[in-house]
């Protein structure tokens, strides 16, 4: 007799593991676009050796009023929404995975990465957002806690690309035989 295919549930179509992890990169590109249009160098956001209170108070007064203004106004809420959406993207790879029948921790190591990157990557937005609203008055408390998320979302974001590839190779590899 020959096995039925198991029916895996649509609420999660196999074609999202492929088009959700090409939507967060182009999304991460057109952030990364969206800056350079505005003039904003984002050169915290991308320091995996973190950065210090003279390191901010240095680029603050590099920037200028208008930059700062357009950094806290138009660049940081899309990063926010960035950071939303590939977080969403990763809880969606995980209940995509669990659905199709692999294990909760092989689907927390492939989506893991971008759902907790993406709520750091929040958290970092909100605390640059805060440095930006306090400035010239830069507190060590802040500037820490804003270097420490950006260095956990950097990885976490690293990890979460290499999550998307290996849930994708997960859910289209053939049937055992």
């Amino acid at each position: 007799m020959i096995d039925p295919v198991p029916l895996y549930s649509t609420t999660v179509p196999l074609s999202f593991f492929i088009w959700g992890p090409i939507f967060v990169v182009v999304l991460y590109w057109l952030v990364g676009f969206w800056s350079n249009r505005q003039g904003v160098p984002r050169m915290l956001e991308s320091d995996w050796d973190g950065y210090s209170v003279a390191d901010v108070e240095k680029l603050f007064t590099l920037y200028g009023e208008t930059t700062r203004a357009r950094y806290r106004n138009r660049v940081l809420p899309a990063d926010v929404a960035c950071a939303f959406a590939y977080a969403i993207v990763g809880g969606i790879l995980i209940a995509g995975l669990t659905m199709r029948g692999q294990p909760w921790w092989v689907a927390a190591l492939c989506g893991g990465g971008w759902l907790i990157g993406g709520l750091c990557d929040v958290a970092e937005n909100i605390a640059v957002a805060r440095l930006l609203d306090r400035y010239p008055r830069v507190e060590a408390g802040d500037v820490a806690f804003a270097s420490n998320m950006t260095r956990l979302k950097l990885v976490f974001f690293s990890l979460g690309v290499v999550g998307a590839l290996v849930a994708a190779y997960l859910v289209f590899k053939p049937l055992a035989a």
